[in-house]
């Protein structure tokens, strides 16, 4: 029996952020990856790309792109973004942060 009840934090074209109301995982979708988050570790990840500073912290890679890696937290897993997709990602990372923040905050209200 699956018990996953997915609810949708965030939907964005190519991005989408789900929390499993069951098991709190999240699930974070981004054009084609899918990659899987404990709370505590997407609220992490949140927090260090709202640090990031992109002008500081890209690099140009081959093709003459400035691009900025981020790790995900997974060792083997990370994204590599232009100014547009970390503007987007960072944009939706702080939604979404937002939002469970605020479910918390609805949850102890009303125990």
């Amino acid at each position: 029996m699956n018990t996953c009840q997915p609810k949708i934090l965030i939907s964005q074209d190519g991005f989408c952020i789900a929390q499993c109301q069951h098991c709190q995982r999240i699930g974070l979708t981004f054009r084609n990856l899918l990659i899987g988050f404990e709370q505590t570790e997407f609220l992490d990840l949140c927090q260090t790309v709202s640090r990031v500073n992109f002008d500081e912290s890209s690099t140009v890679f081959p093709g003459g792109q400035l691009q900025l890696v981020i790790n995900t937290g997974h060792p083997d897993i990370q994204f590599m973004l232009s100014r547009q997709e970390f503007t987007t990602f960072s944009s939706g990372l702080s939604q979404a942060s937002r939002r469970i923040e605020m479910q918390q905050l609805l949850k102890i209200q009303s125990n």
